[in-house]
């Protein structure tokens, strides 16, 4: 199960967007995908989707985690 940065992205996620469905979709990451990074940790993630992420939140990498 994630910890404290999954927990983190999530709550940034819903502070800019109304569900975390709605981001993954204006981020064109599948939803699956969103949940699995933020259930799973997101250090399992691929480099291009933690990227995506970010530039579609407008932060850093260091951010996030």
């Amino acid at each position: 199960m994630g910890g404290s940065r999954e927990l983190r992205l999530r709550l940034m996620i819903l502070e800019r967007y109304p569900s975390l469905r709605e981001f993954s979709r204006r981020a064109d990451i599948p939803y699956s995908t969103l949940m699995t990074v933020l259930e799973r940790g997101i250090s399992g993630a691929g480099f291009d989707l933690v990227m995506r992420i970010c530039r579609e939140l407008g932060v850093t990498a260091e951010e996030v985690g």
